[in-house]
């Protein structure tokens, strides 16, 4: 059986390999071209495509919560682990380099709407579930070049995501993996990592 930290990783990898694959073709039909500028559930549909069959057999997309009418963005089943993931966009610019000022708030606010959940609420909501833990996050994370906010950096991001699961929740909760990515044709979505967190009610 395998460590659920351990898929957490394989998974970051394999969606960071499969991104500069996904974006060769990413054209928007508003927006400059890549992948960056498309909406989450556009960009995780782009990059199963991208996946070796296997790996992405192992991966079933909006599966429902038990016990109600909610969907979780992706459960991987693999050598005898079923890890529960929620993703988010970590893209805190436009497609025209501004700051994109509703992204932090989608990130990091701990405060649930009726229409929409922040992927702080995400972590809460789904170690509160009926799903077995532990339970992951996922982020796809995309930085400016020359990003002159440190604080927007990749491992910042981590690291304050990190911070504020414990701050506003008793959860535990790990950095499971940074996988980087580049070479993307968007010019203020070049290059990013994707990152996973580990929950656990432990």
């Amino acid at each position: 059986m395998s460590n659920p930290s351990v898929v957490l990783q394989r998974v970051a990898r394999d969606f960071a390999d499969a991104i500069p694959q996904a974006d060769v073709e990413a054209q928007h039909s508003r927006w400059k071209a890549g992948i960056g500028p498309f909406e989450e559930e556009n960009q995780i549909e782009m990059i199963l495509d991208e996946l070796p069959a296997d790996r992405a057999g192992e991966i079933e997309t909006e599966v429902p919560y038990p016990g109600n009418q909610q969907r979780c963005d992706l459960v991987v089943e693999t050598d005898g682990v079923s890890l529960p993931i929620e993703a988010k966009l970590l893209r805190f610019r436009l497609d025209n380099g501004n700051i994109d000022p509703n992204m932090y708030k989608s990130v990091f606010s701990p405060f649930p709407e009726r229409s929409s959940s922040s992927m702080l609420t995400d972590a809460k909501k789904l170690v509160e579930s009926g799903f077995d833990q532990p339970t992951g996050l996922l982020g796809l994370y995309y930085e400016k070049n020359d990003e002159e906010y440190e604080q927007l950096r990749g491992e910042k991001v981590a690291e304050k995501f990190q911070r504020d699961v414990s701050y506003w929740y008793d959860i535990d909760i790990e950095t499971a993996a940074i996988k980087p990515f580049d070479g993307l044709q968007h010019p203020h979505h070049q290059h990013g990592a994707v990152i996973t967190w580990l929950l656990s009610d432990d």
